[in-house]
């Protein structure tokens, strides 16, 4: 946990992340911090991928308190340290972990964990070449070797039958497998579907479910905790962090 000479206890940083595009990512980053709020934290969402879509249509179609979306303008990957700097000091006791949705190649350009990143979660299908993927996206961070590292797997797109074949890590480089996440036609609107136009839906109980996992084991392997200070993050607090910006 950051602590200025003040004492002051800075939000977490966690990014969700992948290789390649179509993963879901955005999406599972939203109801990612839908979860993590219903226990009790507070979030601050970052989009970072410069597309500025499927996030701010989720958090404008179904806003909860204490989940902020925050899209900074950066154009730049050497910005991205400053912003998250700033972000850090101004959520300082309004938020407790922020969650980045950034794609892997832009996250390792603009720093990687230089970031003061407290972990990241790959995303990638269930397969031989998904894992080899997620384990590019630790090397290429330059992740510690286990017990000290701090990239997580996360599956995508897992079918009911599959989910007892997961495992428990990744096969050559051993980085543990946080969770997964079904396939919901449900939430067909969004850019990692078939389907594309809709307006976007609330998921099944399997794909919220299978996130209340990830949730328990992400704050147990970060930690993430409430911290003190005022109620809370709202739109406001983001807008005036945004209006701030470094660019």
């Amino acid at each position: 946990m950051f602590e200025d000479v003040a004492g002051t206890r800075y939000p977490r940083s966690v990014a969700l992340t992948q290789e390649s595009r179509g993963h879901g990512v955005s999406t599972a980053t939203y109801y990612l911090g839908r979860v993590l709020v219903a226990q009790g934290l507070r979030v601050l969402l970052v989009d970072l991928t410069g597309r500025r879509g499927r996030l701010g249509t989720l958090v404008a179609h179904n806003p909860v308190k204490n989940l902020v979306l925050w899209t900074p303008p950066i154009a730049r990957a050497l910005d991205v340290r400053p912003a998250l700097d700033r972000a850090r000091h101004e959520t300082a006791g309004k938020a407790d972990v922020m969650l980045l949705d950034v794609d892997a190649a832009f996250l390792e350009r603009a720093g990687g964990f230089t970031l003061d990143l407290d972990y990241v979660l790959a995303v990638a299908d269930h397969t031989d070449s998904g894992q080899r993927a997620i384990e590019r996206v630790a090397e290429r961070l330059r992740d510690e070797p286990g017990p000290h590292g701090r990239v997580g797997a996360l599956f995508s797109r897992v079918d009911a039958p599959t989910v007892a074949e997961l495992p428990d890590k990744t096969e050559r480089r051993g980085l543990p497998v946080l969770g997964y996440y079904p396939a919901d036609y449900l939430l067909a609107g969004g850019d990692a579907y078939s389907l594309k136009g809709g307006e976007p839906s609330f998921p099944h109980d399997s794909y919220l479910q299978a996130l209340v996992r990830l949730s328990q084991k992400l704050v147990r392997a970060v930690p993430l905790q409430r911290l003190g200070g005022i109620a809370g993050i709202d739109a406001h607090a983001a807008a005036e962090t945004n209006t701030h910006q470094i660019h």
